[in-house]
């Protein structure tokens, strides 16, 4: 039975469920990214590190997707390669996500093109950052989710990004969280 699950998380991505898929470079592709997005979750391009001619081929397979969709790229990459945010703000995405670096040189061109800006965080210190840079979603990465500079649990990092958000933006949980048991 599929049944949706209403939060500020689903409202504002416009999705049914509220689970994104990771960004993982190259390996989320656009058939896995329109698979998640066509089952109710949000679906997010692996950007990663910035291969041109990748990004290109699999933006373009996601032209006719239906469902609400993202790319994500590791900041300090796309910092070194900036032409890749027209290419992916191209595909018009729902949202665009960054990870391990500063979001504040992309945020408002990111914003101005009408896409939300997905942070993802594994401090506090970055969570402020990226609230700061109008951030409208954080992702609080445990040492679960890839280990990728992470240096906290999933359930230490989660409560405290979440009491820093205070409430002002939705808190997305990353690692360690493998079934409906855990998601509630």
């Amino acid at each position: 039975m599929d049944m949706p699950i209403s939060t500020p998380l689903t409202a504002r991505l416009g999705i049914q469920h509220p689970i994104l898929s990771a960004p993982m470079d190259v390996i989320a592709g656009a058939r896995l990214t329109a698979a998640v997005s066509a089952a109710g979750g949000f679906g997010i391009l692996g950007g990663g590190y910035g291969d041109q001619t990748w990004l290109k081929q699999e933006t373009a397979k996601l032209a006719g997707v239906q469902n609400p969709f993202g790319i994500g790229f590791i900041t300090w990459s796309l910092a070194k390669q900036p032409a890749l945010l027209d290419i992916a703000l191209e595909a018009r995405p729902r949202a665009i996500m960054l990870s391990f670096g500063d979001p504040t040189p992309f945020a408002s061109r990111i914003k101005s093109s009408g896409a939300l800006l997905i942070c993802q965080v594994q401090t506090e210190d970055m969570a402020r950052q990226a609230l700061d840079a109008g951030a409208d979603i954080l992702i609080a990465q445990g040492t679960e989710a890839g280990g990728h500079g992470a240096s906290r649990t999933t359930l230490d990092i989660v409560p405290a990004i979440v009491d820093l958000a205070a409430g002002r933006v939705p808190v997305v949980a990353a690692g360690g969280i493998g079934d409906g048991r855990g998601l509630a």
